[in-house]
């Protein structure tokens, strides 16, 4: 009888330190999910901040200091490289 009631404490506390150890695990992932998360949502609120910011920023700068934003160009040109080229040659010719 002594042998089948110490077997059965040791089955018990065998599935007790299971219970406790797969515990254990599961809320050190947790934690370890939660701090990420909390990481992330940090990076996130930086990045908004310093976009928010820069727009003051920039908003400060046109106003108080009188800086205007370029105007887009009126007329855009396009030359192939090979006319800039010829061009190139013809001048080193006429000033050799």
């Amino acid at each position: 009888m002594a042998t089948k009631k110490n077997s059965k404490s040791k089955i018990f506390f065998t599935l007790f330190l299971f219970v406790v150890f797969t515990l254990l695990g599961l809320g050190y992932v947790s934690i370890k999910l939660k701090c990420e998360e909390l990481t992330k949502n940090k990076i996130l609120s930086e990045e908004k901040m310093n976009a928010i910011k820069n727009t003051r920023l920039s908003l400060t700068a046109e106003e108080e200091l009188g800086l205007v934003k370029g105007v887009p160009p009126q007329m855009v040109l396009k030359v192939s490289r090979e006319r800039i080229d010829e061009i190139n040659e013809a001048l080193k010719r006429k000033y050799e």
